[in-house]
This record gives structure tokens, C-alpha cells and sequence, in this order.
């Protein structure tokens, strides 16, 4: 099981695992535990590690969407150290401690051309069920940000705008895929981790009335920078008014007035408004990942 006295160890699993150590994405010691102290992470409980020799190989961490009764589990192998059956214990591991959250359905992602990945997975009655993609602007040229008459873009406001951020998110994904409803105190956390800026996080209000909003976060080490667009989301009530191009074109601008020149963001490949916005505006796709599904009777 996680201890707290292994968070360096496992960032350094975690960066191996995910392909990203000496990269621009590479996690430090402070983000991973920031990540891990969230409210929903609970890793004392729901985060597993595999060791061998005195050496952590590889790890699963379950986080519990009690709301929407599923469990999303993340985690992997070192390259090193597969084909041992390490991986499908820790699948096991994942679908045993999603059974006892008492949740439906456990989902897990994996990249695209994962074939051991997959083969694990389907061995456990797991489904292919949504693709996504992930995909890159550098640099572009960007419109102008547009805005109807009265409405206003601003910056989120650290103490004052959790409430209003939080209900906004809720509203905009409500009816999407795999979201689940964040509390007040989710998200006031969230955006204290590190690589948030409040001014990274920008609001398009009506009158007061917060519309749309873009999330955006970065991650800084010694191989340089790069941004994230985290969430992006427009309240239904304001849907097909070109807020959405409006507030993801300001957070570009935003990361780009920072010296970022490289972001990233995840898209639902069934989504489609979303999906062409960002192409529209000069992202392209750079990868795909596969979500599978085990439903738990």
C-alpha cells in the first residue's frame, strides 16, 4: 500500500511509467503530493504499489466518483518489470477496492497502441467504450477575443469565486461523458496546487452572472514549459454565442503572454463542438487514448 514516506520514490515511478521523466512534463515531488492531498484521493487508501527488490516497479491509484458511481484507476508498469504479472495484479487489485467504494463501473485509460495494456484489461471483462484525443497548439496565430455587448472577461478571484466556478463547471458538463459534480471544496483545492495561477483561470461574466470559463495550468522545470487547458466550459444558457472560441482564445493569449508557446489540452473525440473549436483555432491531434469499462454488478 501508499505510504506518504514514498512520495518521492513514486514520483519518480510515475514519471517512468508515463513515459515523461527529463521532459517539459515531467511532476515534481511538491505537485505530486499536492495532487495526492486532494480531497478525492484519498491514496492511503486507494493508491497501490508494487515492489521488487527495494525497488518500486509500478503502481495503481483508485479515485472514487461516488456522485456518478464509478471509479476511475490510473497507474502502470515499468517497462523493465512487465510480463511478470504485475500489471494484472494491480488491475485486480483496482476492480477489488472499486467493488468495496461500492461503485457500478470502473474505467481505466490507455494509450491507444497499448496492446499489453489492452490485452490485460480485456482479460478482466473490460470494453473499449470512448476514445479521446490529445492534442497540441504551438504558437499559432489566434481571432481576436470577441464578446457580446455587457459581457466581461476577467480573472478568478482566489477566495471569492470558488462557489461561482464550481457551479459553472457542474452546469457546463453536466450532461458530458464521464464528469462528475465537483463540491465547493474540490475545487477550491484544485486551484491551489501548484502550476494554478488565478489569472490563468478566466471567467467570461453577463452582467455579473459568470458565463464561460477556461481553466489553465502549467507545468515548469529545467527542460522548459508547457501549459494545459485543464476545463473549458460554457453555462447551457449562453451555448452558441462564441463564448467558447472567445474565452480559449483569452487563455491561449494569457499562456502566450507568459512566454508559453507549447500547450496541451484532452478532448472527447465524440465531441464534436469541442473538438472543432480547437482545431479551428490550430491544435492538432498528437495522440489517442482508449477508456475501457468493467461494469461491477
Amino acid at each position: 500500500m501508499f505510504r506518504w514516506a514514498d512520495v518521492e520514490q513514486i514520483t519518480q515511478l510515475v514519471n517512468q511509467v508515463n513515459g515523461i521523466s527529463g521532459t517539459v512534463k515531467e511532476l515534481d515531488v511538491e505537485l505530486l503530493t499536492q495532487t495526492l492531498a486532494q480531497p478525492s484521493c484519498q491514496p492511503e487508501s486507494n493508491c497501490y504499489v508494487a515492489d521488487s527488490g527495494g525497488q518500486l516497479v509500478g503502481f495503481a491509484l483508485i479515485s472514487a466518483e461516488v456522485p456518478i458511481r464509478r471509479a476511475v484507476a490510473s497507474g502502470g508498469v515499468l517497462e523493465s518489470h512487465r510480463q511478470r504479472g504485475i500489471g494484472k495484479t494491480l488491475v485486480a487489485r483496482a476492480i477489488d477496492r472499486s467493488r468495496a467504494l461500492d461503485v457500478s463501473a470502473l474505467h481505466i485509460q490507455t494509450g491507444h497502441d497499448s496492446a499489453d495494456a489492452s490485452r490485460i484489461l480485456e482479460s478482466y471483462g473490460f470494453a473499449r467504450i470512448r476514445e479521446h484525443w490529445q492534442m497540441r497548439w504551438e504558437a499559432g496565430e489566434l481571432p481576436p477575443v470577441r464578446l457580446p455587448g455587457g459581457f466581461e472577461l476577467k480573472p478568478f478571484r482566489l477566495g471569492q469565486d470558488e462557489r461561482a466556478l464550481t457551479e459553472l463547471q457542474n452546469a457546463a458538463f453536466g450532461d458530458n461523458w464521464g464528469f462528475c459534480p465537483n463540491s465547493v471544496e474540490e475545487i477550491a483545492a484544485r486551484v491551489r496546487i501548484k502550476g494554478n495561477v488565478p489569472d490563468g483561470i478566466l471567467l467570461i461574466t453577463d452582467g455579473g452572472t459568470p458565463a464561460a470559463y477556461n481553466w489553465t495550468h502549467r507545468n515548469e522545470n529545467s527542460h522548459g514549459s508547457v501549459g494545459f487547458i485543464g476545463m473549458t466550459g460554457v453555462h447551457p444558457s449562453y451555448r452558441s454565442t462564441g463564448l467558447g472560441t472567445a474565452v480559449v482564445v483569452a487563455g491561449l493569449e494569457y499562456l502566450r503572454g507568459e512566454g508559453i508557446t507549447t500547450v496541451e489540452l484532452e478532448v472527447d473525440s465524440e465531441n464534436s463542438p469541442a473538438r472543432e473549436l480547437y482545431l479551428k483555432l490550430g491544435f492538432r491531434r498528437v495522440q489517442q487514448t482508449v477508456w475501457y469499462e468493467k461494469r461491477l454488478p
